[in-house]
Order: structure tokens, then sequence, then C-alpha cells
């Protein structure tokens, strides 16, 4: 267990956070990512609307099967997609949801929209950065959203420590929880940062120093480095993608990680079950040798076992 108080955040109806066992960990799928095959057109938005809706009704029926909570992670290059991706999703889902642009400009429109539409209660903001520019800070402050991704990524210190420091702040630099707190963040889950396999170490040692000393929910992505290790395999290697990248993920959970950031959308009919079935391991343990109770009785202990 985590020796600091662990803040459980509720966004929409999901909460977020907390010691290993009580909550199942919460997935994010990514969709309209560059690269997406049902994009047709990532500067005007446009898309295969029944495809990519099939694959979200998956994502969906699988979280209901196994009591795994899901986002999906709204990616977009340019301000008018992200408009129709925004409303798409918000007519088609009653989930949560991220909003993560590619440059500055296309997160501040994501906030705008979000307050246009009135979904501050349903966005959560991905990412606050260092290098987050004055419009965009002020751009969060106005749309009314409270729940932000933090990264936690030290350009000098690239070590778990190090990652620790950007949240705290270090030499004359403020740190992202202050800033989050003057634009209006209340809701913080913090990305502790893969770039590449061997890096998930790095990563997950970070969860677990935020978690014991700071108990905000914490979590990474370590898709963003399977994906890019399986483009550099040769056929062997290729062919074992699904069991790396599940064991990937699992490594991340043992750890102590409250969400993971999967990748593709299309990626969740392997995901979810791989991550219910750990959960359920975590709780297992947790309720039998440390007394932990499970906070919510749609956990992947009760559903599928």
């Amino acid at each position: 267990m985590f020796k600091a108080k662990q803040r459980i955040f509720e966004i929409g109806n999901i909460k977020v956070g907390g010691q290993p066992g009580e909550l199942p960990t919460l997935l994010i799928g990514n969709i309209f990512y560059k690269g997406m095959p049902e994009v047709t057109n990532h500067e005007k938005g446009s898309f295969n609307k029944k495809p990519v809706l099939k694959w979200i009704r998956k994502a969906e029926e699988l979280a209901e099967r196994t009591g795994v909570p899901h986002f999906l992670d709204v990616m977009a290059n340019h301000p008018p997609a992200m408009k129709k991706y925004i409303m798409f999703i918000a007519d088609h889902s009653d989930a949560p949801f991220l909003v993560d642009g590619a440059t500055p400009q296309t997160r501040v429109a994501s906030l705008n929209f979000t307050h246009e539409l009135g979904l501050q209660d349903k966005v959560v903001f991905n990412a606050l950065s260092l290098r987050a520019p004055e419009s965009e800070l002020e751009a969060i402050h106005d749309s009314g959203v409270k729940a932000a991704i933090l990264l936690a990524e030290n350009e000098v210190d690239y070590s778990p420590k190090g990652r620790v420091t950007v949240l705290k702040g270090f030499n004359e630099q403020v740190g992202l929880l202050e800033t989050a707190k003057k634009v209006g963040i209340e809701k913080i889950l913090v990305d502790t940062i893969v770039f590449d396999v061997p890096s998930i170490a790095y990563a997950v040692e970070a969860i677990k120093i935020i978690k014991n000393e700071l108990g905000y929910p914490a979590g990474c992505s370590p898709a963003n480095a399977t994906y890019e290790w399986k483009l550099q395999q040769d056929t062997a290697l290729k062919a074992g993608f699904a069991a790396y990248n599940a064991s990937a993920h699992t490594i991340a959970q043992l750890s102590g990680a409250d969400f993971l950031i999967y990748g593709p959308l299309k990626q969740a009919k392997k995901i979810i079950p791989t991550c219910a079935m750990n959960d359920a391991i975590i709780a297992y343990y947790a309720k039998r040798q440390l007394g932990t109770k499970q906070l919510t009785s749609n956990h992947p202990l009760n559903r599928i076992f």
C-alpha cells in the first residue's frame, strides 16, 4: 500500500485513483489519431463513421462486461477536425473523454469547443505540460474544464525522481501542480511518460513515487513504446506483439497505475480483458492480505470471476 492518502477523483460517473485493489484501472483508447485507417482527411476531420462507431461500441461492451472503466482519447491535428470529432463523440457516447491536440492551436480550439458545447464535466484535458503557452493556460481557465492530465516530463532529469520534480517545481520553474491550480484544474491525473520500451521501468517507478509521496492518480502509455518497437522488428518478433503489448500494460498495473492509455481503440478487444484479469488478481490479493475494501461492486473481481 502507498503511504500518502490517495486522492480519488470522479470524472463523469467514473472514479479513478486510490490504493491498489480499491478501483479498477481506467483504460483509455486513442481515436482519430494520425494513421487511423478510418480517417480519410485529418485536416477537415472526415472519417468513415460506421467502422469508428463499431470500435466504440466494442470497447463499451467490453467495459460493461468486465467492469473496467473506459474513456476515449480524442486526437486531432487541426482545429476544424477537432470540433467534428468532439461533436461526434458527444453524440454517440455518454462516457467522459480526453481532448488531445497535436498543436497548441488545436488544444485551445478543443477547450473552446468544450465550453461552447457545455461538455466541461465530461472532458479531461490531455495534457498540461511545462511547455504550455499562455494562450493554452488561459483557454483551460476559461473553458471551465476541471480535469486534466499533467505531463511529468523533465527534459533535464529523466529519472523517476526528476519527473516528480516537474510536479513540485525545481530551480525557478513553477511546478505543474501549482500551474494546474491557477487555471482551475481540480482533478489531476499524472502521466509519467514512456519514451521507449526499456523506459517503461522509469515510468512505472515514477508512478510509485508519485502515489507514495503525493497520492495523485498516476499512469502512463506503454503502447507509445510497444507500437514503435513493433515497427522496428522483423517478422518473428512482430508475431509476438499482442503478448508483449499485454505484458507492458500488466507491468504498469502491478506497479500501481490508476490509468493506462493503451493506444489505438481497436486494441480494446485485447487490452480490456487483459487488464480486467490483472485488476481481479490485484484486488484479490489486496482484499485478503491487506484488508483493502473495493470501492465499487462493479469490479472485475466480481464481474468476471
